[in-house]
């Protein structure tokens, strides 16, 4: 029985609109990317791949350059003075990315220019682009943290639900005498994390206590990393170290966590990581004033990525110690067809001729 060429190129239309409907349903083609995620992707960009610059081609060319037109444009700016937007709207942790491309010098006057205005929030998330996304000499960077660390104490933290917060885990792995010791610091770190990241995380300890030592005078080893809440959660680097004063055990965690973080946002993310911490700073203050809340967000967002699925195994034969047989050529292909040989033909004898009777 023939199905009609009408119902065969309905099914056809039913088919191909399900499955652009299911790979489309939520992919939004309309809504363009943020001004401030652009910002992000050309700052990942630009970190990658940093072209030289129009007059340094032009000289190993060698073509002059002629700089007037972009004195006059840079003239005019400066004489307009920095855009500060909407200041109605409630900016996000992204505000003023888009900014950080034309340098350290523009963010300081814009966050000036926004404190004068009364708009402080706004002010201090510009302040914030020097340092996570500017490219500041030092004494941009030592400006801005100085205005960080004045505004950040007059702020409201930026996230006060819980439940919007997002879980980060601090781990531990030592002897069942060292941990006894560090429950009590880990926890208190922990709370001390929360606030440092202004709201945006909350951070929970888990603690792997191993066999004791043979020789219980030694320094006892530790580790410390950081990871998502699921199982198989994306962590930072794990650092080792030896408990030698318990009375500096806090400092020690902090510094330790300092490290992770720089490192995880060297190494994941397009933000500049936070300035070396010097020695006589305290690491606490660190945390709260070099790591900036959108880099506290990225952290978080990027500990708790869910893992990207395993790779197919290859294809093995049923029986591995058989070899696969080579597989059948396709019927449905016409087959060349295969010379024929003639086979030799043997030599008939020749009848004797008959005699005559008599």
């Amino acid at each position: 029985m023939r199905v009609p060429v009408s119902i065969v190129l309905l099914l056809v239309v039913a088919v191909i609109t399900l499955v652009w409907w299911q790979g489309t349903l939520k992919a939004d083609f309309l809504t363009p990317p943020t001004a401030e995620r652009l910002a992000i992707v050309k700052a990942s960009a630009a970190r990658e791949y940093s072209p030289a610059s129009p007059a340094e081609e032009s000289r190993l060319a060698g073509v002059p350059v002629s700089t007037n037109a972009g004195e006059s444009a840079s003239g005019e700016e400066e004489a307009k003075g920095p855009d500060l937007g909407d200041l109605e709207t409630l900016p996000g942790l992204e505000a003023y990315a888009a900014d950080s491309s034309k340098g350290a010098e523009y963010l300081i006057k814009l966050a000036t220019a926004l404190e004068a205005k009364g708009a402080f929030q706004r002010a201090f998330l510009a302040w914030e682009r020097v340092l996570d996304l500017g490219k500041a000499d030092p004494d941009a960077y030592g400006t801005a943290l100085s205005a960080v660390k004045r505004l950040r104490p007059t702020l409201p933290a930026w996230n006060i639900d819980p439940e919007a917060s997002i879980p980060v885990v601090i781990h531990l792995g030592t002897g069942p005498s060292v941990a006894a010791q560090l429950k009590p610091v880990l926890d208190e770190v922990a709370h001390q994390l929360g606030g440092a990241s202004a709201g945006i995380l909350t951070v929970t300890v888990d603690i792997a206590v191993g066999k004791k030592l043979p020789n219980p005078t030694s320094p006892v080893p530790a580790a410390l990393w950081l990871s998502g809440v699921a199982k198989d959660a994306p962590s930072t680097a794990a650092l080792s170290f030896t408990v030698e004063d318990p009375a500096a055990l806090r400092e020690q965690v902090l510094r330790i966590i300092y490290g992770l973080v720089t490192e995880y946002l060297t190494r994941q993310t397009a933000y500049n990581p936070p300035a070396p911490l010097p020695a006589t700073e305290d690491p606490l203050e660190g945390l709260t004033y070099r790591v900036t809340r959108l880099c506290w967000r990225e952290l978080g967002t990027g500990l708790n990525l869910p893992p990207p699925p395993p790779p197919a195994p290859p294809a093995q034969p049923a029986n591995p110690g058989q070899k696969s047989k080579p597989s059948k050529p396709d019927s449905s292909k016409p087959s060349s067809p295969k010379p024929s040989v003639a086979k030799p033909v043997a030599p008939r004898a020749t009848p004797a001729p008959a005699r005559p009777s008599h």
